[in-house]
């Protein structure tokens, strides 16, 4: 009887040896992907924020003169301004300048007259500010296991005056 307890513990210790690398690889690469999909949500925030904040920068004089809401001319440069400074506070999960990210995105302002995306072909019936962007994320350990050491986080976000 002892002898068989032996064997099987014996065995079950092998397998815990053999099987224990796989499972830290399993978890590591579970935790690096849960890391990965906060930052792509708190990044997405930071786009919805930049885009509302934009196009709530209405252009006071055409709202005097017709009534009409109208994004201000410096819209998009409000835009990339906020995104940066949403950005700021992720920026050691980043592998890029929040200010570069925000400069390289792709920001359009649409005045709401049937204008046509030419990112994607959606027509705006209102004023709208959009914001395209690749964002590079660190992953560290996405490097160790599957030598990717960046990964890309596409964000897309559209805001329209009400």
């Amino acid at each position: 009887m002892r002898d068989a307890l032996r064997d099987e513990g014996g065995s079950l210790a092998l397998l815990v040896i053999l099987l224990l690398p796989t499972i830290l690889l399993v978890l590591t690469g579970a935790a690096e992907l849960g890391a990965v999909r906060v930052v792509a949500e708190r990044t997405r925030i930071a786009a919805d924020l930049a885009t509302v904040t934009a196009v709530n920068d209405q252009d006071d004089g055409e709202l005097a003169r017709s009534g009409a809401l109208r994004p201000a001319p410096d819209a998009a440069a409000v835009a990339r301004e906020h995104f940066a400074l949403n950005l700021d506070p992720l920026s050691s999960s980043l592998a890029a300048a929040p200010a570069a990210i925000a400069d390289a995105a792709d920001v359009a302002v649409f005045t709401g007259n049937g204008d046509a995306d030419p990112l994607d072909g959606r027509v705006y019936a209102t004023s709208t500010v959009r914001l395209a962007a690749d964002v590079p994320v660190r992953t560290p350990a996405f490097a160790a296991l599957l030598a990717r050491p960046v990964t890309v986080i596409h964000i897309f976000s559209a805001s329209s005056a009400r």
